[in-house]
C-alpha cells in the first residue's frame, strides 16, 4: 500500500513537474513578428495639428455657453470621473443648472435608404415641433463642422474599459431640421445645411479618436448625402450648390476612409482593461500581457496596414480579421487567448460600412454630373468622370431608368434592405 502512495505521489509530482514546464514553455514562447508588427502600428498614434474641440462637441446639448464656460464645464466633468464622483458617464456637471436640448430620435434622418423628405411631407408637424427650440444647437453644429480635431480628455475605467462619451444623438439632429426647411421652402438653407453636416462627418471619420467616432461620423454623411441626393432630384438639373458645399462633396480619399486611428482608439481601450484585470490576485498565471496584446492586435492591425489603404485607394475590399486558432502561447494565456478570440469577427464590416460611406458621396457627385448632361443617362454613363466612380463600382442605372446605383457592400441590419446604394434621376 506504502508503494502504490509512494508511486501516487511521484506520479503527482511528475504531472505538476510537466504542467510548470510547459506553462513555462507556454510564457516564454516569442510573440510572432506579424503581431508585433500590428501592435506596433496600433500604438504609433501621431497627434492631430489644430485645436481641440471636445468641448464644444462634449457640450454641445448645452444652451447658453461661451467656449471658455464650455472648456470649464469639461475641465470639471474630468476631474469628477477621474475622482469616480461622477453619478453617470454621460451626465456633465451642466447639467444641474443649464437648460439641454432634448433631441426626438424620431426628429432626424436615417442612413437606411429612406426619403427623409417623404417623411416630413407626412409629418411635418411632428418635425416642426421636434425641431422648435434647436436654432442654438445647430448653430453649434455649424460651428463644430469647422473642428480640427476631437480628442477626449477621459481616460478609461479600469474595471470595465469604459469611458464618458457625448451625445452622439444630438450630433444626428441637424439632417431633419435640413429636410423640414427645404419643405418649408429655404432650398439655400437646407442644401447649406446638408452640406456642413456632412462636412462634420466627414471630421469625425477622419479625426475622431474612437470607433464610434467614425461609425457616427460615417451615418451623418450617409443620411445627409442621400437627403441632398433627393433634394437635388427635384431641384432643376442646373441650380448652382452654395459655397459650403464645394468642399463637402468633395469624394473622400482613402485616408479619410481608412479605420487606422479609430482602431488605435480601441486597442488603447483593450490595453485599459487588461491592466486592470492583471491588477487581481493571480490573474498573470493565466493571462499575459504581451500575448493578448498580440492577439488583439490581429483584430484591429489590419486598419493601419498598406493593405488596407492600397484597398481603399481602389474601392476593394479591405481584408480584416483572420482568426488564428489557439497555439502554445495559450497555455499559459488562457484568459488572453478567450478574451481575443470572442472579439474579433465583430469587426469585419465596419471597413466596408466606411467604403459605403464614400461611395455615397461618388453616387451624389455622379448624380450631379449626369443630370447636366444634354443626352440621356444611359449614354451620358459611359463618359462618367473617373472621380465619380471607382475600379470597381461604376454606377448604373436601375431597371426602370429612374435611379443611379452600385451595390453595397456592408451588411445590412435589415434584412429588407435594397442590397444597391441609389440615388434618384
Amino acid at each position: 500500500m506504502l508503494r502504490i502512495l509512494r508511486g501516487l505521489g511521484w506520479g503527482l509530482l511528475g504531472l505538476i513537474a510537466v504542467g510548470v514546464l510547459a506553462w513555462t514553455v507556454s510564457r516564454l514562447w516569442p510573440l510572432p513578428a506579424a503581431q508585433r508588427e500590428q501592435v506596433r502600428l496600433l500604438e504609433d498614434v501621431r497627434p492631430l495639428p489644430g485645436k481641440n474641440d471636445f468641448a464644444l462637441l462634449w457640450t454641445l446639448p448645452f444652451e447658453g455657453l461661451d467656449p471658455a464656460q464650455r472648456e470649464a464645464a469639461l475641465a470639471e466633468d474630468v476631474r469628477r470621473w477621474q475622482a469616480r464622483t461622477a453619478p453617470d458617464m454621460d451626465i456633465s456637471v451642466l447639467a444641474a443648472d443649464h437648460p439641454a436640448v432634448k433631441v426626438d430620435n424620431q426628429g432626424y434622418c436615417r442612413s437606411t435608404g429612406e426619403s427623409c423628405l417623404a417623411r416630413v411631407r407626412a409629418e411635418t408637424s411632428r418635425f416642426r415641433a421636434a425641431h422648435a427650440g434647436h436654432d442654438g444647437l445647430h448653430e453649434r453644429l455649424d460651428a463644430l463642422a469647422d473642428g480640427d480635431r476631437f480628442d477626449s480628455p477621459f481616460t478609461p475605467d479600469g474595471a470595465s474599459g469604459l469611458f464618458p462619451m457625448p451625445r452622439y444623438q444630438t450630433l444626428m439632429d441637424g439632417s431633419g431640421a435640413h429636410a423640414l426647411a427645404f419643405v418649408q421652402g429655404d432650398v439655400p438653407a437646407a442644401l447649406a445645411g446638408s452640406c456642413r453636416s456632412v462636412q462634420l462627418g466627414r471630421r469625425l471619420m477622419r479625426d475622431g479618436n474612437t470607433l464610434i467616432d467614425s461609425m457616427i461620423g460615417a451615418a451623418m454623411v450617409r443620411a445627409n448625402a442621400q437627403l441632398l441626393a433627393d433634394m437635388l432630384a427635384e431641384l432643376p438639373p442646373d441650380h448652382a450648390l452654395p459655397p459650403a458645399c464645394e468642399h463637402a462633396l468633395q469624394p473622400m480619399a482613402a485616408a479619410e476612409q481608412s479605420l487606422c486611428r479609430a482602431m488605435q482608439g480601441e486597442f488603447a481601450l483593450n490595453r485599459s482593461a487588461i491592466d486592470s484585470s492583471l491588477q487581481e490576485r493571480f490573474s498573470s498565471l493565466m493571462l499575459d500581457r504581451t500575448k493578448t496584446l498580440g492577439r488583439i492586435a490581429t483584430h484591429f492591425g489590419w486598419a493601419c496596414g498598406a493593405g488596407s489603404t492600397a484597398a481603399l485607394e481602389a474601392d476593394q475590399p479591405v481584408a480584416t480579421f483572420v482568426g488564428e486558432g489557439w497555439d502554445i502561447g495559450c497555455l499559459a494565456n488562457v484568459v488572453g487567448c478567450t478574451l481575443s478570440d470572442i472579439s474579433g469577427p465583430a469587426y469585419q464590416d465596419y471597413a466596408a460600412r466606411s467604403q459605403d460611406t464614400a461611395a455615397w458621396l461618388r453616387l451624389l457627385g455622379a448624380q450631379r454630373w449626369l443630370r447636366q448632361q444634354p443626352e440621356g443617362p444611359a449614354q451620358a454613363l459611359a463618359r462618367l468622370p473617373a472621380q465619380w466612380r471607382s475600379a470597381t463600382r461604376t454606377p448604373v442605372l436601375s431597371a426602370d431608368g429612374m435611379r443611379l446605383q452600385v451595390p453595397r457592400r456592408s451588411r445590412s441590419l435589415d434584412a429588407k434592405a435594397d442590397p444597391m446604394l441609389s440615388v434618384p434621376l
